[in-house]
């Protein structure tokens, strides 16, 4: 008798515990559900909001000058484009990068070098005939402005301004 008054307590307890987590889980999960079910719908309006945001704030990156690359005119993160033809052997160029290096191109802006002497392809495509000349290409690469900075002011402002 002894052995059973253990076995009977052993499933009552048993018992006890499935009934109290079936029961805890069940009323549980049905208070969790309601307030649950505003929190997610909260949580997707508060998760478009931020992405919305952070592409807004990267818009705009820091202000370069670097070497011609497609991706890099394709680059949505500028606003300002401008290609910079440079010949090695350019005084007036050599004066150019020496003023650009030295400055700070602003941000939202991208002043990119392009080999004169090889890049043909491109210098035909936009109508270059001189080297030190600067174009101001949308994201897809087709020329908004050419200037010729030939003799003209060597500075960041005004490569910005001409080719506006």
């Amino acid at each position: 008798m002894h052995m059973s008054y253990r076995v009977v307590a052993a499933l009552a307890l048993v018992c006890l515990v499935a009934a109290g987590c079936g029961g805890t889980g069940d009323s549980g999960a049905d208070s969790a559900e309601e307030p649950a079910t505003p929190a997610v719908s909260s949580t997707p309006a508060t998760t478009e909001s931020t992405p919305a945001e952070a592409p807004a704030e990267e818009a705009t990156c820091e202000g370069r000058y670097a070497d011609y690359s497609a991706a890099a005119v394709a680059d949505e993160c500028y606003t300002d484009t401008i290609l910079f033809f440079h010949a090695s052997w350019c005084p007036e160029c050599r004066g150019f990068e020496e003023a650009i290096k030295s400055s700070t191109v602003p941000d939202g802006a991208q002043i990119l070098k392009v080999d004169y002497d090889s890049a043909t392809d491109l210098r035909k495509k936009h109508d270059v005939t001189i080297q030190s000349t600067f174009v101001r290409v949308d994201s897809s690469g087709e020329r908004v402005k050419l200037w010729s900075g030939y003799g003209e002011d060597k500075s960041v402002d005004a490569v910005l301004e001409n080719t506006k």
